[in-house]
């Protein structure tokens, strides 16, 4: 806020642009800042829509992933090292569920607890602090003025956007699942336990059928109505090589000529 109200340069308005992590964070500044002036939005590869290990990438988790997720929270939080390749499917992510509701201060501490988007809704919508909230499906109870005032002040400064650019690709490896990066999601169980016993039912939800466009919670459906959502779903785009050339081949400068610069003017 500083940065672009002691600035002329900015008084016409300006382009947000963020990668990864940045994109739910990005989104939640744009949401929360009355006075931003944010004309066009590009996330590229952001976790809008949360992380979850699902079926279809437990494989690749299984194989690729212990060491790294073991560097996002402590073991003496939580120990992923603990768990055999089959408890990946489906025990590890429920046990991560309990621990995040039977310790919510683990949220103010490490991000990978806000950006959990588990598939049981009912407990999702209440105890992730992040999420739920700049996605507008947080609950307000009755008489909680101020809680509705909110979501109706988080969707209208989302809406003062002219342009928003969601950027994802099936190649991404970090982004689970990678239509987050559009606002998909697993499908929903009823409860908790389900996490692990109906596990390998879980399919992916496009943005178009969940509750957040749907419903309109913050504004995607108005936005896209309106002409201004633009979704790319992009081949072959590993997550690290929308900012730089990575070892695997990804080159950035024809994804930035072919893809972002068009969405950049």
């Amino acid at each position: 806020r500083e940065i672009t109200a002691n600035s002329s340069e900015f008084d016409n308005g300006y382009i947000f642009v963020a990668h990864s992590q940045g994109g739910p964070i990005s989104r939640a500044v744009v949401e929360e800042m009355d006075d931003h002036k944010v004309k066009r939005y590009i996330s590229m590869a952001g976790l809008q829509n949360g992380q979850f290990i699902g079926p279809d990438k437990v494989e690749y988790s299984i194989a690729n992933d212990g060491p790294f997720l073991a560097t996002l929270v402590p073991e003496t939080m939580f120990n992923y090292s603990a768990y055999s390749p089959e408890d990946f499917y489906g025990k590890m992510q429920k046990d991560y569920v309990i621990y995040t509701i039977e310790n919510p201060d683990a949220q103010y501490t490490y991000s990978q607890f806000n950006v959990n988007r588990w598939p049981q809704f009912g407990s999702f919508s209440t105890a992730n602090f992040f999420l739920p909230v700049y996605n507008n499906v947080n609950r307000c109870l009755p008489g909680d003025d101020q809680c509705i005032y909110d979501q109706h002040r988080r969707k209208a400064n989302f809406l003062k956007l002219e342009e928003a650019h969601f950027f994802a690709s099936p190649a991404d490896e970090r982004i689970m699942p990678w239509q987050s990066s559009i606002f998909g999601r697993y499908s929903e169980v009823d409860t908790i336990e389900e996490i692990e016993t109906k596990y390998m039912n879980l399919t992916i939800v496009n943005m178009n059928d969940t509750l957040e466009y749907s419903s309109d919670t913050f504004g995607l459906k108005t936005l896209d109505e309106r002409g201004g959502l633009f979704i790319h779903e992009i081949a072959n785009i590993t997550h690290g090589c929308w900012r730089a050339d990575q070892t695997d081949g990804c080159k950035w400068a024809p994804l930035y000529n072919d893809y972002l610069y068009p969405a950049l003017h």
